[in-house]
């Protein structure tokens, strides 16, 4: 079996981050102490093992064979006989019937399948595609692959998964985070566009996004406020300091600042605002955007962007509603 579709959260730190002692919800049963001889030295059967994927001894975890087992610590299932077969030196019937062995499946691999069944969960209720978070400027602040809302839910729902065989009460309220009947879970909100994906054309992008890219150490100065609306459908602004200088109240700034944007040939290509000084007021960048900066000081080369969509997605703009009435 091969796949394209990707998971959207690791099997570790995705995982405790929701639930810390996930690890305790291994699932794990012991088989019954009714071992028998085979008549093969060291070799072992036991006929009423139940279903058996891995084979646990004192915890450790004995190795599957899909022939009959003749090394130490080696075992076999057969799915047709139901016969569990058990390969364990210098042992006796009487010595494993008293011994603590579990059967039950890979933790690794059982995580894996739940963060799996999670991931397509979340691709079969949200009604928009999911995309990565990849590439430089684009990558979300954890890092993650994915935004953050869609690696939360998906570590939510496999946490669910997982604790449910033990603790159904704390397996819904888990599940009830990511989704519920009110509505409120972190996918119904993605759903009804109450939150909005990084790839969305939103509210947030509409209004313009500013980021730090390089800030010098010794600069106290920064872009506080945005305002205008994009005339362009999507594009991100450069914004950097080419005159430095400290800009105070009360006094003439001589800090200057340039601002570009894309052409037909990349990004941050086309130089839109030239040597312009920072006065402290609502500056122009490009496509109809206007910045502020605060008083401070200002090294060359500071650099922000501003992200801004001059399209907004209906999914994320906010149902109003309205009363009408026949007079």
């Amino acid at each position: 079996m091969s796949t394209y579709e990707a998971t959207y959260c690791d099997t570790n730190t995705d995982l405790q981050y929701i639930v810390p002692d996930i690890n305790n919800y291994n699932l794990r049963r012991v088989v019954p102490s009714d071992w028998v001889s085979s008549g093969t030295t060291d070799l072992y059967y036991l006929y009423s093992a139940g279903y058996v994927t891995q084979l646990f001894y004192n915890g450790e975890e004995m190795t599957s064979v899909t022939d009959t087992p003749n090394a130490n610590k080696e075992f076999n299932y057969n799915t047709s006989t139901g016969l569990l077969s058990f390969f364990l030196e210098n042992f006796s019937t009487s010595l494993l019937n008293s011994s603590v062995i579990e059967s039950g499946r890979d933790w690794y691999d059982t995580k894996v399948e739940a963060v799996r069944k999670a991931s397509d969960l979340c691709r079969n209720v949200l009604p928009v595609p999911i995309y990565p978070r990849k590439g430089v400027g684009t990558a979300s602040a954890t890092g993650n692959d994915y935004p953050e809302i869609i690696v939360r839910s998906t570590a939510i729902i496999a946490c669910a998964d997982l604790v449910r065989p033990f603790d159904k009460e704390k397996g819904d309220e888990l599940m009830a985070m990511a989704m519920n009947p009110e509505g409120t879970g972190y996918l119904d909100m993605v759903r009804t566009g109450q939150i909005a994906l990084s790839q969305d054309e939103g509210l947030a992008k509409h209004s313009g996004i500013i980021r730090e890219v390089s800030i010098n150490a010794n600069s106290t100065g920064s872009v506080i406020d945005v305002r205008g609306r994009p005339s362009v459908d999507w594009d991100v602004i450069k914004i950097v300091v080419s005159t430095a200088g400290t800009f105070t109240s009360g006094s003439a700034s001589t800090v200057k600042y340039d601002t570009f944007v894309k052409d037909d040939t990349g990004l941050k290509i086309d130089k839109s605002t030239n040597a312009e000084v920072i006065d402290g007021g609502y500056q122009d960048v490009g496509h109809g955007m206007q910045v502020r900066f605060s008083p401070g000081i200002y090294t060359i080369n500071d650099e922000w962007e501003l992200e801004i969509s001059g399209i907004v997605d209906s999914r994320t703009m906010a149902v109003k509603y309205a009363e009408a009435e026949r007079i």
